[in-house]
């Protein structure tokens, strides 16, 4: 119930411009299987190899380049990280319209700058894809990043959940009052989805001043979500679903 209710919170506060932001074409609209040709490649631009939540590394010439991205070690996938079209929103800014802006807003999910990324298999098939706040977000909206969290396990209910809260680390401490360290997985007959939400501080750190001193606060938490999704059946038999929803 609290989960349900910080996504109504969240909803009500972003508005319905940034609603309708949702409804051009994301990664969690396309069908995994599909060969890398399938994808909107007038929606999905920029390919470059993805760090696994970090910035872009290698530019490639399009999704069909993803032989150039290695291999990962867990998945047995190459991610190949990518950006929504952004040239609405840019005309949007230029014009200075706060509603088209935030109506047009490409590179977030309600207000939250993300990071997205397909992952691909050795014969070009799209078999999962990753959604993470990005780390290098403003401040003031960084610290909300772990909203994303419920809204994220929300997205998918073809099974029940599983989900653990993680210890904490050595002088690891909430923030306001709220300390969120949990790890969520999912199995159906078809996905495998794996969510986990951050909201916290580390030893040294501290956000006493936020919002007054933003600048000398940089870096001191940690607040995010993740989201992964993976077919089934490329996954299957790998080190990546725990017991608990191991089909």
């Amino acid at each position: 119930m609290r989960e349900l209710l910080a996504c109504l919170v969240l909803l009500c506060a972003v508005g319905p411009e940034a609603a309708l932001a949702q409804s051009r074409t994301r990664v969690w609209d396309i069908e995994l299987g599909i060969p890398v040709a399938q994808l909107p490649l007038r929606e999905f631009v920029d390919a470059a190899c993805g760090t696994n939540g970090g910035p872009p590394s290698l530019p490639i010439d399009g999704f069909a380049d993803f032989a150039r991205c290695p291999v990962e070690r867990a998945t047995g996938l190459r991610e190949v990280w990518f950006i929504y079209d952004d040239e609405w929103e840019y005309i949007a800014r230029a014009n200075r319209d706060p509603f088209e802006i935030g109506r047009y807003s490409a590179n977030t999910m309600y207000r939250q700058p993300i990071i997205t990324s397909v992952l691909i298999d050795a014969g070009g098939l799209v078999q999962g894809y990753r959604v993470i706040t990005d780390p290098r977000a403003p401040i003031d909206l960084r610290i909300q990043a772990s909203v994303l969290f419920p809204i994220f396990k929300g997205m998918y209910s073809e099974a029940p959940w599983a989900c653990i809260d993680l210890p904490a680390d050595e002088r690891e401490r909430p923030i306001d009052g709220t300390y969120l360290k949990a790890s969520c997985e999912m199995a159906s007959a078809r996905l495998f989805v794996k969510a986990e939400g951050r909201h916290l501080l580390k030893a040294g750190q501290d956000v006493r001043d936020v919002p007054r001193f933003l600048d000398q606060a940089a870096g001191d938490f940690e607040s995010s979500a993740r989201l992964e999704v993976y077919n089934l059946s490329a996954v299957r038999g790998a080190p990546c679903c725990s017991a608990s929803v191991r089909p």
